[in-house]
């Protein structure tokens, strides 16, 4: 499964560093970080992540700056094969259940009815 996770900072100041942790480790690939200085000493900041992932992870964007760092968090859940496959497998008990109870009915109604015409001729 292929993820991929986008954080903009806010206009802040230009000493600005990305850090990424997937799991709670920093992440060592080379993450693509965009800054663009703006006139009055500031810099707006884009960074962002693609990552292939086989179970749940968590990713963390900290931003780090002389003005103070902030995080922020995102949990990418990963359904296993397994689990969609039960949860398919009970659709399909709960359909195969449906027509069985219709045919169930239907078969009660068909008795009744044999019941009342073997009455009748007797």
């Amino acid at each position: 499964m292929w993820t991929q996770r986008k954080r903009s900072v806010p206009p802040g100041p230009a000493d600005i560093r990305v850090v990424w942790e997937k799991n709670g480790r920093a992440l060592e690939t080379c993450v693509p970080v965009q800054t663009h200085a703006l006139p009055d000493g500031r810099a707006h900041t884009l960074s962002w992540l693609q990552d292939a992932i086989r179970e749940s992870t968590e990713y963390r964007c900290s931003v780090i700056s002389s003005a103070g760092n902030k995080t922020s968090k995102v949990q990418v859940a990963v359904m296993r094969p397994e689990v969609a496959h039960q949860e398919k497998w009970s659709r399909e008990l709960s359909a195969w259940r449906a027509v069985a109870g219709e045919h169930d009915r239907m078969m009660q109604s068909w008795r009744k009815a044999w019941e009342s015409c073997s009455k009748d001729t007797l």
